[in-house]
């Protein structure tokens, strides 16, 4: 059930990730050789790896509420991660016909994406026990 307490939680979660993906694309514009893909990439990944993490660490401990979840989840890692913006940037990629740096941006991210949800979810399996 939908209760403002949920959307608070939501929108709550939602400001800090977005103030962290902006910080992470930030830093990874002003890195040397980096840029607004690479920061795309490292919160795309870093939010795969806490949605596996959080999906064990929640199946088997109930130490967090379901409206916390809900604020980490839909809001928080929502907000961190972005689809819109990988798709967006692969586009830019595939319109300059930049093919293979296209294709690498793509399976860079679900190659990365997959493998850190995976293992972020073992390890944490392994750790509860």
């Amino acid at each position: 059930m939908t209760t403002w307490s949920n959307i608070f939680a939501v929108a709550a979660g939602g400001a800090i990730g977005a103030v962290a993906r902006y910080l992470i694309t930030l830093t990874a514009i002003m890195a040397p050789g980096g840029s607004a893909m690479v920061g795309t990439t490292i919160a795309n990944v870093l939010g795969c790896a806490a949605i596996g993490a959080l999906a064990e660490f929640s199946a088997a401990s109930d130490l967090l509420s379901d409206q916390s979840l809900l604020g980490i989840r839909v809001g928080f890692l929502g907000a961190l991660t972005t689809f819109s913006t990988f798709t967006a940037e692969s586009l830019l990629l595939a319109g300059d016909q930049r093919w293979f740096a296209a294709f690498f941006y793509v399976a860079t991210n679900l190659i990365l994406g997959w493998g850190s949800l995976l293992f972020a979810a073992i390890m944490v399996k392994g750790w509860m026990g």
